[in-house]
């Protein structure tokens, strides 16, 4: 069955699709859930949630685009409502001056037999920083649109992200004197 008729068939509410679906997907939408969450079962919850909301939202996907891509956005936003549903974020005032937008370049680490080494780095962040650092160096949002995602100001989670990005850093030199 083409992906069209499974849309089709999962707004008719059909099982099979709907579990057709879900299986084509699961793979590429847990590893996302990983990045956001601090455990395996965490993650588990997010997905959870997150494929009942895209089952729920489905009739808002318009066609024109990738479905995998729009799945990718309800996926990151049920993620974030699970964040502030299940874990008490402060995004307190930092006082660090941040004026070289150079520091703040998105780092490509994430490819590769790497990648799940540099996950399990920044799952050891404060969610804070996790959740940003997720939202700007990976998913490619903008300060702007994490700010209003958040609700925050855009120069608080440029020093979240700096912050982030240092004990990333830090974490990776430790990692790599251990086993080097």
């Amino acid at each position: 069955m083409n992906e069209q008729k499974i849309i089709k068939a999962c707004l008719k509410g059909d099982r099979k699709a709907q579990f057709q679906l879900y299986e084509t997907h699961k793979i590429y939408l847990f590893g996302l859930c990983m990045r956001y969450a601090k455990s395996r079962s965490e993650a588990e919850d997010m997905l959870q949630e997150g494929f009942y909301r895209i089952l729920k939202d489905l009739k808002q996907f318009s066609g024109d685009g990738d479905l995998r891509a729009w799945m990718r956005r309800v996926m990151i936003n049920s993620a974030l409502m699970y964040i502030r549903k299940y874990h008490k974020i402060s995004y307190a005032e930092l006082e660090i001056e941040l004026t070289d937008e150079s520091l703040l370049a998105d780092m490509s680490l994430f490819y590769g037999d790497r990648s799940k080494a540099i996950i399990h780095l920044i799952r050891q962040l404060p969610i804070s920083q996790q959740t940003v650092f997720n939202l700007r160096a990976i998913d490619g949002y903008s300060f702007k649109e994490i700010a209003e995602k958040m609700g925050t100001k855009e120069a608080t989670l440029r020093s979240h992200f700096l912050r982030a990005r240092t004990k990333l850093q830090s974490l990776l030199k430790k990692e790599l004197n251990e086993n080097g």
